[in-house]
């Protein structure tokens, strides 16, 4: 029996080691893209599974990365993309540098259309391929101090709609994955951030965003708890992929939901004044 594949970026932890194991033992060959050593023995101990070195913001590496797995499939092809790398760059506007706004992009934006740009080729050699980009209830709405990272996940909401529409109904099938608050390391790392940012604000920025930033501190602490396991995501994402007609979106979580909700129901000032509101607790 041939196995269907699969590569998965940002395989590391959270989201995508979760789709990993998922999809090894559901009986996929997997290939999941990691950065370090350490990352590739976790993701080699999985039955079934396989790392690939991929950084996405380096053309070369991507294009070596799956150069190795289309040597390995060889005319069989690739059946399932799902791109998760990702990071989260924040902090009031105008204390966020240009070379913070780049990196959040070159991961964000330019480090998925260069992944599925290389993966197309194998695609197409598939009888029913699928891509899967992970995106966030910040696809749909932004909050404050958060600007790059949702500049970043709205971008591939146009991405998603523009390449779908390109491809044609012969091409692979497209599904953005909608997230909201997930028990993962990127909010860890994205919390840690949030109190460094709080430690080098002027004191004309503490002032200006103070009450943001303790705010973004105490929901990053709250997300890392209370949110949503990777692996519910990864079933989520297992359940599109199997499904005739995917979705084009889907959110996942009662919180993106009911924000998704919202941000349709009300108008934008009420729904400015709403997140205002339960960003800072002023108007």
């Amino acid at each position: 029996m041939t196995h269907r594949a699969a590569v998965v970026t940002g395989a590391s932890t959270g989201i995508g080691y979760a789709t990993v194991r998922r999809l090894a033992v559901d009986g996929w060959q997997v290939w999941g893209g990691v950065r370090s050593q350490h990352d590739s023995s976790h993701i080699e101990r999985i039955d079934g599974a396989s790392s690939l070195w991929i950084d996405v913001t380096d053309d070369e590496q991507i294009e070596t990365a799956f150069g190795e797995v289309a040597d390995s499939r060889g005319c069989l092809g690739l059946d399932l993309l799902v791109v998760n790398a990702g990071v989260v760059v924040g902090g009031p506007l105008e204390y966020v540098t240009p070379v913070d706004w780049r990196r959040q992009f070159n991961v964000n934006v330019v480090g998925v259309a260069s992944s599925i740009r290389c993966a197309l080729p194998m695609l197409r050699l598939s009888n029913d391929p699928r891509i899967i980009v992970v995106g966030s209830i910040n696809s749909r709405v932004g909050v404050p101090l958060l600007s790059p990272y949702a500049s970043s996940k709205h971008a591939l909401v146009g991405l998603c709609s523009s390449l779908r529409r390109e491809l044609g109904p012969t091409g692979p099938r497209i599904t953005m994955i909608e997230p909201g608050a997930v028990r993962t390391p990127l909010w860890d790392k994205a919390r840690e951030a949030s109190l460094q940012i709080d430690r080098d604000l002027p004191v004309a920025g503490r002032r200006e965003y103070g009450d943001f930033v303790d705010k973004a501190v105490e929901h990053l602490t709250g997300s890392s708890s209370s949110g949503l396991s990777p692996d519910r995501v990864a079933v989520v994402i297992e359940k599109c992929v199997a499904r005739r007609n995917p979705p084009l979106r889907r959110l996942v979580g009662v919180d993106a939901r009911l924000a998704a909700a919202l941000n349709v129901i009300l108008s934008e000032k009420m729904f400015d004044r709403l997140i205002r509101r339960s960003r800072s607790g002023k108007y």
